[in-house]
């Protein structure tokens, strides 16, 4: 167990994070709740695979109640800074916070579900605008393949509130991702949690891939699979491995992380990662492409200095930095942890009080991303 804790303050916003790496999903719960304490106004909850979720669910109901939010992960960030394993929580109070949660789902009709969760997201955007500042979290099934409609809509209905948000993660196992709410641990659903606060924050997106001047034109795809076929009238992969400067054999993981593909969109650079090459050549994707999309080749720059930069920026925006809630894509750790800089990487995050967990995907106002890091610091 490692907490880090800073006192209640009733100009900001106090934190405490806490990680469990018991095995027993009650008794990790127990450990969490013994070192945050069962007062604070929102806690979050981010569960690395290996655990009954009933258990879990059971256990952050006794214990937090209605005050919770939380997700499946593939990894988390807390006081050890990167952890692969275990629970990791924050629990977050005063600065006037206020959270409230609700359910959308199933994912499998988004904009029906977004639709009928409409009337509760107008009530508390409502709510949210009576006082204070605000924005959501969106937290939601990472193997849905449905966040980029899912942000895109609810965009559309929060208007001019900022989202930033994860998608649920099972360390790239892909067999089963959740969220949490009310007790029990959902797929195929996402939760919106509208947040208010008095005490000052930002949100942040940041990513260390620049555009080249290599251009990829999707022109067949299968968007709602998530697939590229063609890539210039070409097959996607072969066209890809191309223009990375590769044979086509030798293209994987590692050649993806580090030239991903970025669309340029709102007058914005957003990340479109390659999942794999599939035997007919064409490219799956862990975010959606359509036909027609100008694709630029990215590469990598200067990833501890962006890092470095953004987070310094931001404290001083705000002054001093009490807590981070960060949503960082996996393909970011295992880009960092090939090049051996994930250790340097996780301590920076933790000296930084980030607290969060390794993604499937990012969520920032209306757009779904990868290989991004989005997050809210709070002041």
């Amino acid at each position: 167990m490692v907490t880090t804790t800073l006192p209640r303050s009733g100009q900001h916003i106090a934190a405490a994070s806490a990680a469990s790496h018991l095995s027993d999903g009650a008794a990790a719960v127990a450990e969490i709740a013994a070192a945050l304490g069962s007062r604070a106004d929102l806690y979050t909850v981010f569960v690395s695979t290996g655990y009954d979720l009933e258990v879990v669910g059971t256990a952050l109901k006794q214990h937090f109640g209605d005050r919770v939010i939380g997700c499946t992960s593939s990894g988390n960030i807390g006081p050890n800074g990167y952890d692969r394993t275990g629970i990791c929580a924050a629990a977050l109070a005063g600065g006037g916070l206020r959270a409230r949660t609700i359910t959308v789902g199933p994912l499998d009709d988004t904009a029906t579900a977004v639709e009928e969760a409409g009337s509760a997201l107008a009530g508390l955007r409502a709510e949210l605008a009576e006082d204070g500042e605000g924005f959501a979290v969106l937290l939601t099934d990472g193997l849905s393949r449905n966040e980029d409609l899912l942000a895109a809509n609810l965009m559309a209905t929060l208007g001019d509130v900022p989202i930033v948000g994860g998608s649920a993660g099972d360390d790239l196992t892909f067999a089963y991702t959740a969220v949490y709410h009310d007790g029990k641990f959902l797929a195929n659903t996402a939760t919106v949690t509208l947040v208010r606060a008095d005490a000052p924050f930002r949100l942040l997106r940041l990513q260390h891939h620049d555009p080249t001047d290599t251009i990829l034109v999707a022109t067949e795809v299968d968007a709602d699979r998530r697939i590229i076929r063609e890539f210039n009238g070409r097959p996607a992969a072969v066209a890809y491995a191309e223009a990375v400067g590769a044979d086509l054999a030798d293209i994987g993981p590692t050649t993806f992380s580090t030239h991903p593909l970025l669309l340029n969109a709102g007058g914005s650079s957003w990340i479109r990662s390659i999942a794999t090459v599939n035997e007919d050549r064409s490219l799956s994707m862990f975010a959606r492409v359509d036909t027609g999309d100008v694709l630029r080749l990215g590469h990598p720059v200067g990833m501890l200095q962006k890092l470095a930069e953004r987070f310094d920026a931001v404290s001083a925006e705000l002054g001093s930095i009490s807590a981070v809630l960060t949503f960082d894509c996996i393909l970011r750790r295992l880009e960092f942890e090939e090049r051996g800089l994930a250790d340097e990487v996780g301590a920076f995050l933790a000296k930084h009080r980030a607290i969060g967990f390794s993604t499937y995907g990012e969520q920032f106002n209306g757009m779904h991303m990868n290989q991004t890091l989005v997050a809210v610091a709070f002041g």
